[in-house]
């Protein structure tokens, strides 16, 4: 702006003019008032006739005059000052009054009076012994205009170096609260972009401000990629998991199946006996084989979320007394005494998919098959009613397990055992699956165990609103 402002004074003046010179420039060009024209013509017109008038006693008269109107008056011979108004200070006169100007072609302009700044008339002449002389008049301008002739140099250099350090200041304080944490998070979103999702994203400075919000929004995303990441890397190790297990528990009961199937081409079972034996295996073989498969359909349906539920209103006290009748007679024959106990269940209506829930109860007690080791074994299914839920437990006298197994048991693919083998190894879906069904149906599922002494699954299911009513239930079947 500074630079525009002095090329147009360039431009207009042809030179470039100091803040004094301009203001000078400036004056001169003022219009004189009336007193001050009054003035000039009165002293000139004495200057012209008898210039010699001017240095005698009765000329003090038409000077008093213009004083009382606030001007003021010099008379100059030579460079002696003959006359001088009391308000100007004498030396100064001398070492700034105007040259003198036969031809009087500058006959207007400004002069500096010991700090004061006055507007001049001047008219120069010659006295009758040829001696130079000159008349002024002088009006003093206001101190507005004073004080800048004064200090106006003074102020615009302040003004300059008081904006040039605010300049500086802004940009240091620009560059330490955006600058410099840009270029940081610049860097961190760069190794964010790399891949790198375990170190904080956090800016060492400007802990204010949009920059450290914008921080704060970056480190939310990097937790929801890195949390991304995680499950991605579970995911791919469960689907190797996975895999694994599908092939050991394919390849073994197959495996198993050729060899009887080719005992029975060859011969090796001649007898009845043998052959239905072997059939026998071959049949389970190709069961468990089944269940397998059928664990992974659904299990591959609940994650994908394309699993179609059936709900109906239930009796469930009935469902669970139905359930329990078909089990027993097979649990009998491995010698395993499963029994209901109804703890204040009274008229609970619940609204379940049947099938899912018994598939849910199946794989609860199948696990707990698989874990027997007690040679009085134990199964029992109680059921109570809460508030607002129904609240069935699952519990065995088998080999219980670990406390830090109780937290793993429910994910997907997880097998207590280290080894696999054809009795216990399962897919290791049946728990997963239970809990992804108890979700569906609005319920929670946890498990207690101790070691050695049993374990206990419990899973909640919520009542019908107004879990009383009755009506609209079914035997449960």
């Amino acid at each position: 702006m500074v630079a525009i402002f002095w090329l147009l004074l360039f431009a207009i003046n042809g030179q470039v003019s100091s803040p004094v010179q301009l203001y000078k420039s400036v004056a001169q060009q003022k219009q004189i008032t009336y007193d001050e024209q009054e003035a000039l013509v009165t002293f000139r017109k004495i200057a012209k006739e008898n210039p010699d008038d001017l240095m005698k006693p009765n000329i003090q008269q038409s000077i008093d005059t213009y004083e009382l109107k606030d001007l003021n008056i010099v008379i100059r011979k030579q460079d002696e000052i003959l006359y001088h108004s009391p308000d100007l200070v004498l030396k100064s006169l001398i070492v700034h009054a105007p040259k003198f100007d036969i031809e009087n072609i500058y006959t207007q302009g400004t002069i500096d009076n010991k700090g004061s700044l006055y507007r001049y008339l001047k008219f120069d002449f010659h006295f009758s012994d040829n001696e130079k002389g000159s008349v002024m008049i002088l009006k003093q301008e206001n101190s507005f205009a004073e004080f800048l002739q004064r200090w106006g140099f003074f102020i615009i250099t302040l003004i300059l170096a008081i904006a040039i350090f605010l300049v500086i200041m802004f940009n240091r304080s620009l560059n330490k609260a955006i600058i410099v944490p840009l270029r940081e998070l610049s860097i961190k979103v760069q190794q964010l972009k790399e891949g790198k999702l375990e170190g904080k994203i956090e800016i060492s400075t400007g802990k204010k401000g949009e920059v450290n919000e914008l921080a704060q929004e970056f480190e939310k995303l990097r937790e929801a990629l890195n949390r991304v990441s995680k499950e991605n890397k579970k995911y791919e190790e469960n689907r190797k998991e996975l895999l694994s297990n599908i092939s050991h528990d394919l390849k073994t009961p197959i495996t198993s199946i050729i060899g009887y199937v080719e005992g029975l081409k060859d011969g090796v079972a001649d007898t009845k006996e043998k052959q239905g034996k072997y059939l026998n295996i071959v049949y389970n073989k190709a069961k468990s084989m089944n269940f397998l498969i059928d664990d992974l359909f659904v299990f591959s349906k609940l994650d994908l979320q394309k699993l179609p539920f059936h709900f109906e209103y239930i009796d469930l006290k009935k469902f669970l007394v139905h359930f329990v009748e078909e089990y027993q007679l097979d649990l009998e024959q491995i010698n395993i005494h499963l029994t209901f106990q109804d703890d204040h269940l009274n008229k609970a209506i619940v609204r379940i998919d049947v099938q899912q829930i018994r598939r849910v109860l199946d794989n609860m007690i199948q696990n707990s098959v698989k874990h027997m080791n007690k040679n009085e074994k134990k199964i029992t299914i109680v059921a109570k009613q809460a508030v607002d839920e129904a609240i069935i437990t699952i519990q065995d006298n088998g080999a219980g397990m670990a406390v830090e197994n109780l937290e793993l048991i429910f994910d997907r693919f997880y097998r207590i055992e280290s080894s696999r083998n054809s009795d216990k190894g399962g897919s290791g879906l049946g728990l997963a699956i239970a809990r992804q069904i108890i979700l569906e149906h609005g319920g929670v599922i946890k498990a207690d165990s101790k070691l050695g002494e049993g374990t206990s699954i419990t899973f909640t299911l919520p009542l019908k609103e107004n879990g009383h009513n009755e009506g609209n239930s079914i035997s449960g079947g």
